[in-house]
């Protein structure tokens, strides 16, 4: 095989660790066929319903621990209704615990997010989850949407590599990659805030799976708002993203720490939007280092803050 064949994403199978070691160790039983067939099987089971049919799907999130591929069965005055067929992080288990503990969730925890779609937003009570074979309806209602920012208002900011002051789109631009380029946890004013883009690249670089995370992430961004006392009321670190409707990787190669992204939004106040994002991704040395950092500030701000109500009593 040629190195660009050997590289390829035809020729790759993505497996855990006890896994991979298992059939490296064992070549007469785990043969180039077999792994062929077992990736088939997974696909196949990733694609098809129940009666064996061909279903569209993509990624779809509930709450930060489960991710699963599923499609929109449809909506009315009850709500929305989602079938999910397969579990990429999370399980079952963990989808059934988030129905029945919802009151006990963290309020910012209790979200649904659809590629398919391209929005996603806070629910607003706890899902029904019914089990159809080896799969799962989930219906669940929406809270109202985070009031939306009209792109075409006069926004100005500062650009980060020039000095020089930008505006309308160009500022917009400079917003999304600041907020998918810090990373979640190395902000110590708020620990639970930032993007998980960074951590996704490491884990998932070359997969296919990246660019459908990613997406994901960015309806995140898009349409979660932060659980926080602001005078202007609750808004989303994309703030002007009504829909993500695509994301692209040309190359997964950093170019100083940065990857392009090729994205296409829908604007409020614009419309249709496609342009090109440069998002800096932290090494996870960086991550490790500035999360450790961050929580050790975080703790000592609220040590100080809690002393201080202590002395007013």
């Amino acid at each position: 095989m040629t190195p660009e064949e050997r590289s390829h994403i035809d020729n790759g199978i993505w497996l855990c660790a006890s896994c991979s070691v298992l059939i490296d160790r064992d070549q007469e039983r785990f043969s180039v066929e077999v792994l062929r067939q077992m990736r088939r099987d997974h696909e196949a089971s990733c694609r098809l319903d129940n009666n064996g049919n061909e279903a569209e799907g993509d990624l779809v999130a509930i709450g930060p621990d489960i991710v699963a591929v599923g499609h929109i069965l449809g909506s009315g005055p009850t709500g929305m209704r989602v079938r999910l067929s397969h579990f990429v992080e999370g399980s079952s288990r963990d989808l059934l615990a988030l129905a029945h503990e919802f009151d006990r969730r963290l309020p910012e925890k209790r979200y649904i997010l659809m590629n398919e779609l391209g929005y996603g937003g806070l629910l607003d009570g706890a899902p029904n989850v019914e089990r159809v074979g080896s799969a799962y309806k989930v219906q669940f209602r929406l809270q109202q949407t985070a009031p939306r920012r009209d792109a075409t208002a006069e926004v100005v900011g500062m650009c980060a590599e020039t000095g020089r002051m930008i505006s309308g789109m160009d500022a917009y631009i400079q917003n999304f990659e600041r907020a998918l380029g810090m990373a979640r946890g190395t902000w110590f004013a708020r620990i639970s805030d930032g993007s998980d883009l960074s951590d996704l690249y490491w884990r998932y670089k070359d997969s296919p799976w990246f660019k459908r995370l990613a997406m994901l992430e960015m309806v995140r961004l898009s349409s979660i708002p932060s659980i926080k006392k602001s005078e202007r009321g609750p808004s989303t670190p994309f703030a002007c993203v009504n829909r993500v409707n695509r994301v692209d990787v040309p190359t997964f190669e950093l170019e100083g720490q940065r990857l392009k992204l090729s994205v296409e939004f829908d604007i409020e106040g614009l419309g249709p939007w496609s342009g090109e994002l440069s998002v800096f991704i932290s090494t996870p040395e960086q991550l490790a280092k500035g999360r450790a950092s961050a929580q050790l500030h975080h703790e000592n701000i609220q040590r100080i803050e809690a002393e201080s109500r202590k002395d007013l009593l």
